[in-house]
């Protein structure tokens, strides 16, 4: 098991690694890491996008834009955070394809809570509305008025919901960021120098 922050920077560099920029990568070490406090498999879901590349899925980039197939679910999610503020937003819009759609939903439930505003994703596959109060209803509809014969566990302790495998990957993944240590180079000013004061 590794702990939340252990998660959060692979994923960052993991991503930094593989052509995003640094401050894109920290929002989505952000989201995995939420992902996987919350019992969701988020780091899967991130290695199959991984395994897919950057490049063979769609960024959206307008909400307008006419190719909306194999979307990414990172720029999916960091569009609606990011331009959710605007009026013009308050609408349906239609996608053809999202791909690993449980990565979008922490940039949805930031934009909801930042912009006071509802997210009601309807599909075939899947539905599901986030609410500014953080609050994710899965098939509303299918909601039953009551319940019989259920348990509520209660616990402090979080779940591993991705392989070692996966770990594994994603940690050799990030290592890429890393520069060679040398004299040279910690006296040219790369990592901590001749003084680490950490």
């Amino acid at each position: 098991m590794h702990s939340l922050y252990e998660i959060e920077t692979t994923v960052k560099r993991s991503s930094k690694a593989k052509g995003l920029s640094w401050g894109v990568s920290e929002e989505v070490g952000k989201a995995i890491r939420e992902l996987e406090q919350s019992n969701l498999a988020g780091m899967e879901s991130f290695r199959r996008v991984i395994d897919i590349g950057f490049d063979n899925l769609t960024k959206l980039l307008q909400i307008d834009q006419k190719k909306t197939n194999n979307l990414c679910p990172i720029h999916f999610g960091l569009y609606f955070l990011d331009q959710s503020h605007k009026k013009s937003l308050l609408n349906v819009f239609n996608f053809e394809n999202l791909i690993e759609p449980l990565i979008s939903l922490p940039f949805l439930f930031k934009a909801a809570k930042k912009n006071l505003i509802y997210f009601n994703l309807k599909s075939n596959d899947f539905n599901f509305s986030i609410s500014p109060g953080g609050f994710i209803l899965i098939d509303a509809n299918q909601l039953p008025q009551s319940l019989s014969e259920f348990s509520l566990s209660i616990t402090n302790k979080r779940e591993g919901l991705y392989s070692q495998g996966t770990w594994d990957n994603l940690y050799k993944l990030s290592l890429e960021t890393f520069v060679e240590e040398s004299e040279e180079k910690k006296l040219s000013g790369a990592g901590a120098g001749l003084t680490d004061n950490d």
